[in-house]
């Protein structure tokens, strides 16, 4: 947060999250840049944004750091006439199925689809649709509830297990349990690496229209169904092929209205160019630690001067790559018997930080998505032979020991 001290004065509204404790040591460390207000709900931020206006209190613009509420903000900007996407780009920031339809109005790339809301519209995109199919919510985060499924009846099974989950699951608290079934799309490696995945991510800002793109992010190839293992910034793909990726991008984004503020947009590399995967309306989760351990480059600054009405006049200069890895547990649900390897892991050349997200006893189901890695490593490398060295040993230093935990509905 320091990065946004000096720009302005600040009201801080924050979603209650996790234990007592780590709300009560989240609000003293948003306490550095003013008061702070706790909302129980997402919607709730839209409320406070604009009570706090009506109490005379002057605001000059809005900035949300967390997919669980940048759309409420948005929309709270709207109301005061301040810089921001307007509620309908909001929405289809938020939202896959509206997003989906304005990429496929534009000419824009992206897998061919349908909207389920029920088993009637399940069967009929079993139908209509091509297998393999992927099974993913309208609104969701962290790769929850998606699915691939070979056959309609692996579809069916997927749905009514993604239903149960929605419904529990605090990210998407109040969220309509809106699905989209989609084909799958085929990815080539463009880096003609198989330790390289088929996607890439493009980091983006926008100000008042202008789109300028940060940097493309590689992609390790994911553990199933579709979890994250590691991203790589910026992307070791050759210029001509990032300028596709690139272009691609700024398409999508005039697709969907973007205006303001940052962009993570997801995609996939096929034979015939790169195809729009998602759009998220906030930059990418470690984005920004990335940025600065790749190029001492502080994103929060910029989104912080965007949302009160400024260009972007400070791009990254890269003097390396910096890396995430998280491991993840094999498909099925697990316990963990043993973890460990952390001081080896601090030592390691280039190794930045590493955060331990999970503890002997603890559970691993793939169908919690990303959140369920036990570790988290920031790194840097010099160039792309070092970085294939450097996570190797990231891989060899980790101690993991897992035992399956029986299916639910065991006896």
């Amino acid at each position: 947060m320091t990065s946004l001290c000096g720009l302005a004065t600040y009201t801080v509204v924050t979603l209650r999250w996790g234990s007592e404790e780590e709300q009560a040591l989240r609000n003293e460390q948003l306490g550095a840049l003013g008061p702070v207000e706790t909302v129980d709900r997402p919607d709730q931020v839209i409320d406070e944004v604009l009570r706090t206006a009506a109490g005379g209190t002057p605001v000059d613009g809005v900035l949300a750091l967390s997919e669980l509420v940048s759309y409420h903000a948005s929309v709270a900007a709207a109301a005061l006439g301040l810089p921001g996407n307007s509620p309908l780009t909001a929405i289809r920031l938020r939202r896959k199925d509206l997003q989906r339809l304005a990429l496929s109005a534009a000419g824009v790339g992206c897998p061919a689809f349908a909207v389920v809301s029920g088993e009637e519209e399940l069967l009929r995109a079993a139908a209509e649709l091509t297998f393999p199919l992927m099974l993913k919510p309208a609104v969701g985060m962290g790769s929850l509830c998606v699915t691939r499924t070979e056959t309609p009846e692996e579809l069916a099974n997927a749905y009514a297990d993604a239903l149960a989950r929605y419904a529990i699951d605090r990210r998407v608290a109040g969220a309509r349990p809106l699905f989209v079934v989609e084909e799958v799309i085929a990815g080539q490696n463009w880096h003609d690496d198989e330790r390289m995945g088929t996607r890439v991510s493009v980091e983006s800002l926008v100000a008042d229209g202008a789109v300028h793109h940060l940097a493309v992010t590689d992609k390790l190839p994911l553990a199933p169904p579709f979890r994250e293992v590691g991203d790589v910034l910026p992307s070791g793909l050759p210029e001509g092929r990032i300028d596709r990726v690139r272009e691609v991008t700024t398409d999508a984004l005039r697709a969907l209205g973007v205006t303001w503020g940052a962009t993570h947009t997801e995609l996939m590399l096929t034979p015939s160019g790169p195809v729009v995967i998602e759009v998220n309306g906030r930059i990418g989760g470690g984005v920004a630690e990335l940025l600065r351990a790749a190029a001492g480059y502080d994103v929060l600054r910029q989104l912080g001067l965007a949302a009160l009405g400024h260009q972007i006049e400070e791009f990254p200069e890269f003097t390396g790559h910096a890396f995430y890895y998280t491991p993840q547990a094999p498909e099925g649900e697990f316990e963990i018997t043993d973890i460990g390897g952390e001081e080896e892991l601090a030592a390691l050349p280039g190794v930045l930080e590493v955060v331990r997200a999970k503890s002997r006893g603890d559970r691993m189901a793939a169908d919690d998505g990303t959140i369920a890695h036990p570790f988290r490593v920031l790194a840097t490398s010099r160039n792309f032979a070092d970085f294939f060295a450097q996570l190797k040993a990231i891989e060899d230093a980790i101690t993991l020991e897992l035992a399956p935990v029986p299916p639910r509905s065991a006896p």
